[in-house]
């Protein structure tokens, strides 16, 4: 008898997003279930953790946070494939997904609750899904704000960065669009881990609220195509032989570069400053900078995880990769300082069971990932 699986989400979630285009693409059936208030107590009480997207198996048990829930499914559901078979390739997508994952989270605020028309849209869609019809806007409009003092105005963004993390997002479709122009996928004729870690932003955020949408119907079309691509793959639809791209063509280098000289090193200055015990530190890097941005755990364990991952491989494959990135500045930002421990390790192992009682809502605090 077949796991039955029952997702709790949103249509507007980051996140959610990228789990169902993963599970749409795999085959893999669901229940899905819009949350609202009764659904995150629920979610709280059951893993200790106040996020969606949660997945209820028929067992009792769950699964929580989409990197280890997508590793998850990849080992029980291991067709059709979605890790390219050169370990060197592999790593990549699941850096690129890490990259797609928490460096584009500020562009997606910015464009989601900057933005007057996007920002009441979505807060309205919100305040619905959590209140009594009367009283949605006000609780739209309470929860925007707050998502700006949270993540943008109090995490480092200020009128001196402010077009440069709006402007992320143009940097990302000069890549994405001559790359797309060319190929089905980011990393060939099929999805990786790296299409569904870019598509969480991409899809939830900057295809489908008001602002962004426009703008990448617009600007991007190609990208656009891509976002109604990996949402209705499916094996039979693809052909049955996988061809992987190593990324060698121009467009990289820039995309290469953000990786390696802002995102890596932001990865590197947050845990140096979880190590130290500093709530917030000023982060530099090449093309943007931050002053007084929130340290963030959940990215110590990022970091970990990733660092982890690359020690695995041969040296002939870390090798094969510092070659890639050579010309950008290297990988050095990954192992500077060696490994942080975050002390998270123990709470992403899947599948979890059931608890009882009070969710640890502390745990939880500023950890915009899940």
């Amino acid at each position: 008898m077949k796991t039955r699986y029952t997702v709790y989400k949103s249509d507007i979630s980051y996140f959610s997003g990228k789990l169902e285009a993963y599970l749409r693409y795999k085959g893999i059936v669901y229940k899905a279930v819009e949350c609202g208030q009764r659904e995150m107590k629920k979610i709280a009480q059951t893993t200790g953790v106040k996020k969606m997207p949660a997945v209820e198996m028929d067992n009792g048990q769950w699964l929580f946070d989409t990197t280890p829930m997508l590793e998850w499914f990849e080992q029980q559901h291991p067709e059709p494939c979605t890790t390219p078979d050169d370990p060197a390739l592999a790593f990549l997508a699941l850096l690129i997904e890490d990259y797609g994952d928490e460096w584009l989270w500020r562009p997606a605020m910015w464009w989601r609750w900057v933005p007057r028309a996007s920002r009441w849209a979505v807060g309205y869609a919100i305040g619905k899904a959590f209140a009594p019809t009367l009283l949605a806007r006000p609780l739209g409009w309470v929860f925007g704000r707050r998502q700006q003092r949270e993540w943008l105005w109090g995490d480092g963004v200020n009128l001196a960065n402010e077009a440069s993390v709006r402007d992320m997002l143009f940097r990302e479709f000069e890549f994405l669009e001559r790359l797309l122009a060319r190929q089905p996928f980011l990393l060939g004729s099929h999805p990786s881990a790296a299409d569904f870690g870019y598509f969480a932003s991409m899809f939830r955020h900057f295809g489908n609220d008001p602002d962004s949408a426009e703008v990448m119907r617009r600007q991007a079309p190609n990208t656009y195509e891509w976002l109604a691509r990996l949402w209705n793959a499916s094996a039979d639809k693809l052909p049955k032989a996988i061809e992987w791209q190593w990324p060698e063509t121009p467009e990289w280098q820039p995309f290469l570069q953000r990786i390696a000289a802002d995102y890596l090193p932001y990865l590197h200055q947050n845990a140096l400053a979880f190590q130290r015990g500093q709530k917030r530190f000023d982060f530099t890097g090449h093309s943007l900078a931050f002053q007084g941005t929130k340290t963030t755990n959940y990215r110590v364990y990022c970091r970990e995880r990733l660092q982890q991952q690359y020690l695995q491989l041969t040296t002939a494959d870390r090798d094969k990769l510092e070659q890639l990135f050579k010309s950008v500045g290297g990988l050095g930002g990954l192992q500077a300082d060696g490994v942080i421990v975050s002390g998270l390790a123990e709470s992403f192992i899947l599948p979890r069971e059931a608890k009882s009682g009070r969710s640890s809502f502390k745990w939880i605090r500023s950890q915009p990932r899940n």
